[in-house]
C-alpha cells in the first residue's frame, strides 16, 4: 500500500480539462434529452481540496483526465450514470473507500498478491458486486478489478485513458452504437447498457 502523502491541491492541465469537459457536455446533452433520470443522477463537482485529501490518503496522484472529470461531476447517485457495462461513476469518497477496502484485504492476506489488487491503482467505477473500473496513475490506462479473480488489463474494460473512455461513451450515445458490445438503451428515463445478444 502506498504511503500517505501531504495534501496538495493540483489543477489538471487546461488542454485535458477542455477535452474532458467537451466529452461531458456531449454526454450531458444526450442524457438530458433521452435519459433525464440518469442525467439527474450526476452529482455536482468535487472540490479540489476533497480530491487532494483523497490523493494524500491513497498516496497517489490522480491522472489529469480523472481529476478534470471529478471537478465536473463527483460521481453519480446509485442506480445512476454508468460506464458500460454496469459501472456506476464513483464519487471521490467512494473511490477512497473502495481503494482502502481492497488495500486492507491484501494487507490481511498477503498471499493474494499484486495480481489481485495493487494499491497504486485508483478505482472510479463500481459494478455493484465489489468489482470496479480503475485507472493506473503511472500509465493513465484503465482496467477492471473483480473480487473473484483480481485485476484484468486485457479485456473490454481497458482504455488508453479516462478521456478516451468518456469520448467513446459520448460517441455511442450520440450514434446509438455499441461500446465494446454494449448498446445504450433507455427505459423509464434511465440509461442502460445492453449486450448485443
Amino acid at each position: 500500500m502506498p504511503a500517505r502523502r501531504a495534501s496538495v491541491v493540483r489543477m489538471p492541465r487546461a488542454a485535458v480539462t477542455a477535452e474532458v469537459n467537451a466529452a461531458w457536455r456531449r454526454i450531458e446533452r444526450w442524457l438530458a434529452r433521452h435519459a433525464p433520470a440518469t442525467y439527474k443522477s450526476l452529482r455536482p463537482l468535487a472540490t479540489p481540496q476533497a480530491i487532494a485529501r483523497a490523493e494524500a490518503a491513497m498516496g497517489a496522484r490522480l491522472p489529469d483526465g480523472l481529476r478534470a472529470s471529478l471537478l465536473r461531476h463527483d460521481g453519480a447517485r446509485d442506480g445512476g450514470f454508468t460506464f458500460p457495462p454496469i459501472h456506476t461513476l464513483m464519487s471521490v469518497r467512494g473511490m477512497r473507500r473502495d481503494w482502502q477496502v481492497n488495500c486492507d484485504i491484501v494487507l490481511a492476506d498477503p498471499e493474494l498478491g499484486a495480481q489481485w489488487w495493487h494499491g497504486r491503482l485508483i478505482p472510479f467505477g463500481d459494478d455493484g458486486t465489489g468489482g470496479s473500473l480503475f485507472v493506473d496513475p503511472d500509465t493513465g490506462r484503465t482496467g477492471s478489478w473483480h473480487a473473484e479473480d483480481g485485476l484484468h488489463s486485457g479485456d473490454g474494460d481497458v482504455w488508453p485513458s479516462y478521456p478516451a473512455l468518456l469520448k467513446a461513451v459520448a460517441h455511442a450515445l450520440e450514434r446509438g452504437e455499441p461500446v465494446r458490445g454494449r448498446h445504450p438503451r433507455v427505459e423509464k428515463g434511465r440509461l442502460d447498457w445492453r449486450s448485443e445478444d
